[in-house]
């Protein structure tokens, strides 16, 4: 029998749910690949602007 396929949980602007298959079924966060590289890159231009506006020492 086939595992049940779970999916991304990101809702779009119009509130249609991604059909993408979630890297990890299990976890708290159910995300797919394409999202969770969105997310991993939001937050590493996150923490670029965090770096620049930090006072020199």
């Amino acid at each position: 029998m086939p595992e049940r396929i779970v999916t991304c949980r990101v809702l779009s602007g119009r509130g249609t749910q991604c059909t993408g298959e979630a890297v990890d079924p299990g976890a708290e966060l159910k995300i797919c690949a394409r999202h969770l590289g969105e997310a991993q890159r939001l937050i590493h231009d996150a923490f670029q602007r965090a770096k620049k506006s930090e006072p020199s020492t």
